[in-house]
Formats: structure tokens, sequence, C-alpha cells
């Protein structure tokens, strides 16, 4: 099957990455941000550190652990996490999938988390603060409300960015300052991973991405969602399919909730509303 050779491609690059890299390669930019200035390394650099100061205030307790543990933690979380997402599948698409997003387990990256915030983000809508702050352009979830007319859901996604925001400037007002001064410095020059020379520039790609968005909700279709994040990702790679990884269980999630009740449930429900009446 073409999808076992493309996982068995994916180990063996894998093994090369971690030998020339060493293992959790994004993550250690993490962790080392807070062990030297913040902002200094440029983009598409070992150990450049790209995400917002918040991001940074989040991992700090991990930053305080010795490397190897922290290293352990970030490895161990998107492992875990990317076999629950693809379980729905069953082992027979599950575990080739699972081994195709090695780059993004053993380089620590937080596609994963992107991937939870399209499981859960449209109803946890807090949520979208978290590709905001990090990849910043993936954070489509407010278009998906505004599309829709949900307010309120586009009022908790917005003011729950800009409370982090807010609380994050108050700590640390001078990495603020650093990180703007970064982007601003290297507007245009973080738009390279492993992959990215088959990838189109982001104005191109981040257009494509609204468009999806726009037509997922008002077709409800909410696989479409993931789908347009990859497509916004500023920075391209074979790690950021991952986020991919959400659709099996939104698929399940629809499923579950369109399939009518259980033989049982209905019988329950007639008996009880028989007993009900006059």
């Amino acid at each position: 099957m073409p999808v076992w050779l493309v996982a068995a491609l994916t180990v063996n690059l894998c093994v090369e990455l971690v030998r020339r890299l060493g293992l959790g390669w994004d993550s250690h930019a993490y962790w080392l941000a807070w062990h030297g200035p913040m902002y200094d390394a440029a983009p598409n650099t070992v150990d450049a550190y790209l995400y917002s100061p918040a991001f940074a205030q989040a991992f700090w307790p991990l930053a305080q652990l010795p490397w190897p543990v922290a290293c352990a933690i970030t490895v161990a979380a998107p492992a875990g996490a990317l076999a629950w997402l693809l379980r729905p599948l069953g082992a027979f698409w599950a575990i080739p999938l699972w081994l195709i997003g090695l780059a993004e387990t053993l380089s620590g990256n937080i596609f994963w988390l992107l991937a939870l915030c399209a499981l859960w983000g449209l109803k946890h809508p807090w949520l979208w603060a978290v590709p905001a702050l990090t990849k910043v352009t993936p954070a489509l979830g407010p278009v998906w409300f505004a599309v829709r007319r949900e307010w309120r859901q586009l009022g908790v996604s917005v003011g729950a960015t800009a409370l982090v925001v807010a609380v994050s400037y108050a700590i640390s007002p001078e990495l603020w300052s650093q990180w703007l001064t970064f982007l601003t410095d290297n507007a245009g020059g973080a738009g390279h991973g492993l992959g990215s020379a088959f990838s189109l520039p982001l104005v191109v790609r981040l257009p494509l991405a609204l468009a999806l968005v726009v037509a997922g909700a008002l077709t409800g279709r909410r696989w479409l969602l993931p789908v347009a994040m990859v497509v916004a990702t500023p920075v391209t790679s074979i790690a950021c399919w991952v986020v991919l990884a959400a659709i099996p269980r939104i698929q399940r999630d629809r499923l579950q909730r369109d399939q009518p009740a259980p033989l049982a449930a209905r019988v329950r429900d007639r008996v009880q509303g028989a007993a009900n009446r006059p």
C-alpha cells in the first residue's frame, strides 16, 4: 500500500533528521529561549525562536527542567495526541499515518496543538488564542465564526486572545517589543521548512485558506477548517500536515451527531412519553 511506503520513507528521513539535529530540534528552540536572548537567532537557523512571548511564558515551566526531561515531554505529548486523533481510523490506517507524522513528533513542534484546536476550537472558541499567538495565520476560527454570524463565539475567541496578550505584555513588555521588531526585521524570511520547496508563497496560499474556511462555514463542512489551517501555515513543512489528523475525530463526531438514536433509547423515550400523557 502507498501509505505504508510513505511511512517507511518518513521513518528513514526522521532517523537522518535526528542524527543531524538531535531529538526535539524544534522544542529545543522553545526551551533555549529562556537560556539566552529570546529573539537573536534569525529565521531558518537552528534554535531560532519565532513565536510570541506569550507562548514562551507558557513554556517557561518546561524551560526550568533539564533539557532531556523537557525533550521527553515535548516528544511524548504529540506522540500520544496523534495516536488518539488517528484512532478512529483503525490500526491499518492509523499506524502508517502515525509514522508519517514522526517529523512532528520527534521535532517537538506544536502542530499537534493546532490539530486539537481544529477539533475543539468551534466548541471552545478561546482555544484560537493558541494558533494566534504562535503561528498566527492558521488562527482561522474567528473567520469561521464571522461567516456563520456566531458573534458570541467570535467575541470569546478574540477576547481570549486579547486577554492573554494583555497579561503577557504586563509581565514582559520588553519581550513584546523585541518580538514585534523581530517580525518586522524578518518579514518574509520565515517561509522555508522541510518540504517547503514544493509550496506556494504565503501571499498566494492565504487567500485560498480563507476561501476554504468560508466554504466550510457556509456548508457546515468542519473538516475544511484543518485543511485551511495547513494551507495558511506560514512555515510549510512535512510536519504541518499533522493538523489534518483532526479530521477523523471531526468526522466521527459528525456521524455520531447525525445518526439516529439507538433503538433501546427510542423505545424508552416513547414509553416515557406515553406514560406522561394525561
